[in-house]
């Protein structure tokens, strides 16, 4: 069997696929740049409208979805919502089983109305 001679072609081929041994702190750098130009970007802001609802306009607030709303919660809607002062409140499950809680609110002082919470905090006025 004869020994096999390798020359200095053979090798070059091979060796073409390395980059230079400068260029991997070149491409390091660079990602490194890119990273940090894209995380200095600000983010979106959105848009106000610029007019902020009032307490008495009913405008529902956004609330978190698939939680449940609490008595002293359902209270504390109704009395933001209404600007005036809670008679009484009581929770009540509903034949489908859906719990509401009915609060009951002194409006201008002379008008009692009553306010029904959701269980996900949505207000509606009536029984």
């Amino acid at each position: 069997m004869q020994p096999v001679i390798i020359n200095d072609a053979a090798l070059k081929v091979g060796a073409a696929a390395a980059p230079p041994h400068w260029l991997t702190p070149v491409l390091r750098l660079t990602v490194l740049v890119s990273l940090l130009v894209l995380l200095a970007q600000p983010g979106r802001v959105e848009a106000s409208t610029g007019s902020e609802p009032t307490a008495n306009n009913f405008v529902q607030p956004a609330r978190g979805a698939g939680r449940i709303v609490g008595l002293n919660q359902a209270i504390r809607i109704a009395q933001e919502e209404s600007g005036g002062q809670v008679l009484s409140a009581k929770s009540v499950r509903r034949p489908n089983g859906a719990l509401v809680h009915r609060v009951r609110v002194l409006v201008d002082g002379q008008r009692v109305m009553t306010m029904v919470v959701e269980q996900n905090g949505r207000l509606r006025r009536g029984p």
